[in-house]
């Protein structure tokens, strides 16, 4: 009777210690990271068409999810066009950027990869978190701030792309939506 209630008692602190990592892992997926001050208000000249800034960690999990939403918002609005930046931190090899994640941005019809040296033009937009978008309208002012996923690695309807669809097709829509990933400036995942 003693071994049976032992393996019981076992079994039910293994489920608890289980559905407790679950839940940790849920909250650390879901909880969005900060975004700091952009320097910028609008374009020095207007651009004549919607552009939208992505700001990547090359080795960031969470960039995969964050370039096939931004695939999907360009499948949606052709017109608009997007460069997504690969920070490469301060003291990291000039390549170091270039993997996996820039191949994938490179593909996505629409998309211009470029490298931010030091995380230059990802301060001046106030990105801090890989997966930040920045949408900018044909006057040149900044409309939108925020990320493309639902969750850290998560793709899916969500308000991200919502909000940038919104206001490319009607001009208006969310100003912030939260930023899910990694830190974009820290060398290692």
């Amino acid at each position: 009777m003693r071994r049976e209630i032992a393996i019981w008692t076992l079994g039910l602190i293994w489920i608890a210690l289980i559905a407790a990592g679950l839940w940790v892992w849920e909250e650390y997926d879901s909880t969005a990271g900060g975004m700091g001050p952009t320097t910028l208000t609008a374009a020095a000249t207007p651009i004549k068409s919607w552009q939208l800034n992505v700001f990547a960690h090359p080795h960031c999990p969470c960039t995969r999810a964050t370039l096939s939403e931004l695939a999907e918002i360009l499948r949606r609005a052709p017109g608009l066009s997007s460069q997504v930046w690969f920070v490469r931190p301060a003291g990291m090899a000039h390549g170091w950027e270039r993997g996996e994640s820039w191949d994938t941005a490179a593909r996505i019809p629409g998309v211009t990869v470029v490298t931010d040296p030091d995380g230059v033009e990802a301060r001046r937009y106030g990105a801090k978190i890989s997966g930040q978008a920045v949408l900018t309208g044909p006057t040149g002012q900044i409309e939108f701030r925020g990320g493309l996923t639902k969750a850290r690695g998560r793709v899916g309807e969500n308000s991200g792309r919502r909000a940038v669809l919104a206001w490319v097709e009607d001009n208006a829509g969310p100003t912030i939506t939260p930023v899910f990933g990694c830190d974009l400036f820290s060398p290692v995942m």
